[in-house]
């Protein structure tokens, strides 16, 4: 017998347990939106007090001493992605 059930939540909140290059790479390896990812990685880095800025490139996230870059490559690409 199979179940129908979505583990998608469940591998997030496993990743925010990892730190955030943990969760950035599950956000991305699950082709979340650039909006849904986005508001996920942005919620989780100002409730650990870290600080998010909006660049040129994309978005700023720094947490402790970790320094990424959120963007959306192109427009009709709608995926998330980041870069360390």
């Amino acid at each position: 017998m199979k179940l129908n059930v979505d583990l998608s939540e469940l591998h997030i909140a496993a990743a925010k347990m990892q730190g955030l290059d943990a969760l950035l790479t599950e956000l991305r390896n699950q082709k979340l939106c650039f909006s849904k990812g986005l508001e996920i990685a942005s919620k989780y880095v100002e409730i650990n007090g870290g600080e998010v800025t909006v660049i040129a490139e994309g978005t700023l996230l720094k947490l402790l001493c970790d320094e990424v870059t959120c963007f959306q490559p192109y427009e009709d690409i709608n995926l998330f992605y980041f870069e360390i």
